[in-house]
Parts: C-alpha cells; structure tokens; sequence
C-alpha cells in the first residue's frame, strides 16, 4: 500500500515539473547574484591576502589606509567592511559615525573591545530574565573572527535560498491540501474505510508529502551550495556567521548556518504536513484545505514582516506557523530567546511539537469519524 500511495503521488509530471521550478528558481537567482561580477576571480583574489583571523592587527592596517591613504584597493576595503558591521548592525546604538573618515582608532585596534560593549548594549534591551543566559552565550564566543574570500557572496545566497524555502512551504502547502480531501470528495474514501486496514494506513498518506518537501529542499540547497561554490570555491562556508550578522550568540560557521536553514525547513515541512493533513480531512475539500492554508501562510508573512506585534505571547504563536521556519536565518542576529531557548532553536522545537501535536489530532479525527 506504501508503495502504491507513493506512486499515485509522487511518480507524476507534477512532481516533475515542481522540481524543474525549483531548480529554474535556484539557478536564477544564483545568476543574478554572480552574473555581473566579471571581476569576480581578482575580487577573491584580493579578499584572500588578509584571509583568515580578522586580527584587530588587520583591521587596523585596513582603517589606516583606507581612511587615511585613501586607498581603494579591495584588500584594504574588505577589512573596513567587516568594522563597518559595528555601525551598520543595530545602528545608533554606541556607534553612530556613518563615513569611514569619522571611523576612531578604536573601531580598528580594539575592534573586540567595541564589538563586546556593543553586546552587551543589545543585551540591556532584551526582557532581563533572559540577561544571565545572553551573557552566558556571550561569554563562549571566540575571537577573533574568521572571514575567507567569497564569503559576502554567500551571504547574499542564504537570502537567496531563504526566499525560495518560502515558496517551497507554499508549493507543500498546495500539495498537501488534497492528501484526504481527493478521496472524501471523489467518495473513495468509504471504500477505503470499508477495508482491513483502512484507517491504520491512512497515516501513510503523509508520506509522499514529506518526501515532496525533502525532494525540493535538496535541490534547493545543493544547488545554490554547488552553484556558488563552482565560482567562490567552498573555503568560505569556513567563515564565521558574523561575516552575515556581527552581533549573535554562538560560534556558527557559514556552513553550520546553512545546516540549520535545512534542519528548520525540513521541521517545517514536517509541521505542515501534518497540520495541512488535519485540515484537509477536516475541510473535506481540496479547494476550501488550499484557501486555509495559504491563508495562514499570508497571515505569517504579513504579521512578520509588515505589523509589530505587541505582545509577546503573539510572538510564540507566530513562530509556532511552519512559514516561520522558513525565516530562521533572521531570528539568528541579536539576542534573541523564547521560553529559555535561543529563537532558532525554539522555533525548531514548536515544529516538532506542531508535527507532533497535529499528527495526534488527525490519528484521533481519523479513528473517531465515520464516512
């Protein structure tokens, strides 16, 4: 019965298609990425001389000539780059000079010094029974930090791979809505029912969901990591997070972010299944499962990024919605908990709750109803 389920749905041109979208999505936005930097070999090449520990000796070095000699050679720019992050990030507080000749000494010859009070700054802004941990995470961050050439373009790529795991949610989302509503409409279900097992393998109708998310999170991923890396070279993935985000806890690499991207997609795919599953038994329509799931979808997206929330109740049920795993790389800067966990990480366990509690929920519907 698994394999027929997997083959009514998953051995179609739909899934097909769906991957090719993908993969057009992946490879175009990875071209308009690198498409016009025809200087890109002399670029990294130039990032690679100072390569490496950015020492406060480095950048010290980089604010002198820069500010000083005027220099514009990109070696000495990338440097003022990464100290530009002390501004940039969180502007206003502390550090406010927004041109490079207004930078002091100290951006540059106490660089950790400056970025460490900053933290703690950020960290006086966060509800206080969450200082003691914040300063805790603090405390284990190493410096100085590792920065490799190509590393700014991967940072654009996480972006990039960011907005197409959201249109992925949606492709699942679109995909999901008929796991049960197809047969309840069509009436296949009461045969279905009538059957041995019935009931007991309806749960394998979540399956080819599951493996229809995993199929395009994968190509996804490995093709923005296989395209970036055929024209920077993979060292970068060996740079600090704070290349991307210079005030967060942990000593993540560039790679470790992009694991952590996967792992919370996949979680939130898991979520959805589930939770599109529910709604597509209970609404019995394939049309009317579809509105309520991109529904909730637009609902996230619009909370999230267009309304500020006031409470911070609203808050854990906003990142409960499986989009939100889709935007885990955003909850990484700052200081960031919720109910004693850092965000990413809470935002990981409510999928795993959702998938958990959902899965419950549609065991319990399918077992008690009649058809």
């Amino acid at each position: 019965m698994i394999y027929q389920e997997l083959k009514r749905r998953l051995f179609t041109k739909f899934l097909l298609f769906s991957i090719i979208g993908i993969f057009v999505i992946t490879v175009g936005l990875s071209a308009i990425l690198l498409g016009g930097e025809k200087s890109l070999p002399e670029v990294l090449k130039e990032e690679a001389i100072y390569s490496g520990e950015m020492t406060e000796s480095k950048l010290w070095l980089g604010l002198s000539k820069v500010r000083d000699e005027k220099s514009e050679e990109i070696r000495y720019a990338t440097l003022v780059s990464f100290i530009y992050g002390l501004i940039s990030s969180y502007p206003g507080v502390l550090y406010t000079e927004g041109r490079v000749k207004d930078f002091p000494d100290a951006y540059g010859k106490d660089f950790y010094e400056c970025w460490r009070k900053k933290s703690m700054a950020l960290i006086e802004k966060i509800p206080q029974k969450y200082h003691g941990k914040a300063l805790t995470e603090l405390n284990k961050v190493k410096t100085p930090f590792i920065k490799y050439p190509g590393s700014y373009y991967w940072s654009i790529a996480l972006d990039n791979l960011q907005i197409i795991y959201v249109v992925i949610l949606f492709m699942v989302t679109f995909f999901a809505a008929s796991t049960y509503s197809d047969s309840i409409e069509d009436g296949s279900m009461e045969i279905i029912y009538a059957t041995k097992f019935g009931k007991k393998m309806m749960g394998v109708r979540l399956i080819p969901v599951i493996i229809y998310g995993l199929l395009l999170t994968l190509v996804a991923t490995f093709g923005t990591m296989l395209i970036l890396g055929s024209a920077t070279g993979f060292q970068a993935l060996k740079s600090s997070f704070k290349v991307i985000t210079l005030f967060s806890i942990g000593n993540f690499t560039l790679r470790d972010g992009i694991i952590l991207m996967f792992i919370s997609e996949i979680l939130g795919v898991l979520a959805l299944t589930t939770i599109m599953g529910w709604i597509s038994y209970k609404a019995g329509k394939t049309t009317l499962a579809i509105a309520i799931g991109i529904g909730m979808n637009i609902f996230y997206i619009i909370t999230a990024f267009f309304v500020k929330i006031p409470f911070r109740f609203f808050q854990l049920i906003l990142n409960a919605l499986p989009m939100a795993s889709s935007q885990v790389i955003y909850e990484i800067p700052g200081f960031r908990f919720d109910m004693w966990l850092w965000r990413p990480y809470a935002i990981m366990l409510d999928m795993v709750l959702m998938f958990i509690v959902f899965g419950m929920l549609l065991s319990h519907a399918v077992c008690r109803d009649e058809i």
